[in-house]
């Protein structure tokens, strides 16, 4: 596949949006690149007169895709999540009716229905990690059901998760926000800068208030607050100051705990365990404080490390899953980084997967950042299951 083909999905997925006669149910991530993802769709279904509700999912498993599914016969369109399990989409739409639209950018399962379209650049021979953020996906797309070109400073910003200069299907939103007028590129090259013009402020800083209302507030609504500003072209920002301050608490005192006891470590993974102390915030928190402590002395940086806090299993405007879960983040520091990226160690997604599946979870993910959802209880497993995977990769049985 390619381009070509890429494109023609695309508009193809942008017909069944605008002729399905179907309503919408628009599920995102609650970073910023979700928030981002959430608000082009949202504009998008208003453009062209698709009555729809928003859900933000922080992780997808089989007890949420089965809770949102429960809605009944709708057009369900994933942004930003989705591609992991997409089995579990599909499966759902053929057996509850209806249909389904992925535009995500995470390692994506391949799935042949006809009720489902699967939009992952992945599947396309791009890079999810370089090429295209979920934003990107998500406007790429909605560009072809109605003129979004007002919105592709959305797409920049939620791109600002991908490091260095924008490139890739990343190029082209940042092409259509400059062209718009909403977007000043400042530099060149890898120090290439962009600047949200008529918010004043470069790119990253809005993606890192976004994450932080997203997370920080997912139990109260904050999510939906986000994205209904972003489509009047505002961020929040004294709803942003509230939730930053509170992020910059629980991670010092998260940093605190983790001073005195350290972290546990094997022969590949390191993990610490926060229990109920990000208790009410949204488990990306999780994962954004996973990705600080990687850069802190605590952390072998040629060991995967692991992060695990229990999960609450309440999805706000939509219900409570079943079971008891926790909720783990993995990332790879710097040195791992590079071994992964050599092809030297597995991908963080790959074990995170086959892990969680093992001790009976969800997980998916990026080569070098992947999280899941697994039993409470099986933390320890989940860890033997990890190093197991790492150990037969190692001894030539790749994982």
């Amino acid at each position: 596949m390619g381009e070509l083909a890429y494109f023609g999905d695309l508009h193809r997925a942008a017909e069944r949006i605008r002729e399905s006669g179907l309503d919408a149910v628009v599920i995102f991530h609650d970073d910023a690149d979700g928030l981002c993802a959430g608000a082009i769709a949202s504009l998008a279904l208003d453009r062209v007169g698709v009555k729809h509700r928003l859900v933000c999912v922080e992780k997808l498993s089989p007890e949420v895709v089965k809770l949102i599914h429960s809605l009944g016969e709708a057009l369900y369109i994933y942004v930003d999540i989705g591609s992991g399990r997409a089995d579990l989409i599909a499966e759902r739409v053929e057996r509850s009716g209806g249909e389904a639209v992925i535009a995500d950018h995470h390692d994506p399962m391949k799935v042949e229905s006809e009720k489902l379209i699967h939009l992952n650049p992945e599947l396309y021979g791009y890079s999810g990690e370089i090429d295209a953020s979920g934003s990107t996906a998500t406007y790429l797309l909605m560009r072809e059901a109605v003129d979004m070109r007002d919105a592709a400073w959305m797409a920049v910003i939620g791109s600002a998760e991908i490091p260095g200069a924008l490139r890739g299907l990343n190029r082209v939103a940042l092409g259509d926000a400059v062209g718009g007028g909403d977007v000043e590129v400042l530099g060149s090259g890898e120090s290439e800068k962009y600047v949200i013009k008529f918010l004043d402020k470069p790119w990253d800083k809005s993606s890192s208030t976004l994450s932080a209302i997203g997370s920080m507030g997912y139990y109260e609504g904050a999510p939906i607050t986000a994205v209904e500003n972003l489509k009047r072209r505002r961020v929040p920002e004294e709803l942003a100051k509230r939730f930053e301050e509170l992020r910059r608490r629980k991670f010092a005192q998260a940093l605190a705990v983790i001073s005195k006891k350290g972290v546990n470590s094997g022969n590949y993974v390191q993990w610490y365990h926060l229990g109920d102390l990000f208790r009410g915030l949204g488990s990306k928190a999780l994962g954004t404080f996973t990705s600080t402590l990687s850069y802190r002395k605590q952390v072998d940086p040629k060991k995967y490390l692991a992060g695990f806090m229990n999960f609450l299993p309440d999805i706000p405007g939509l219900g409570r899953i079943e079971g008891d879960w926790v909720k783990t983040s993995i990332r790879a520091p710097k040195q791992l980084s590079n071994q992964i990226n050599r092809g030297a160690m597995p991908p963080v997604s790959t074990l995170t997967i086959k892990a969680s599946e093992a001790v009976g979870g969800s997980g998916d993910g990026h080569s070098l950042a992947a999280s899941a959802l697994i039993p409470a209880g099986r933390e320890r497993d989940f860890i033997n299951e990890f190093e197991g995977l790492v150990e037969e990769f190692r001894s030539g049985r790749r994982p």
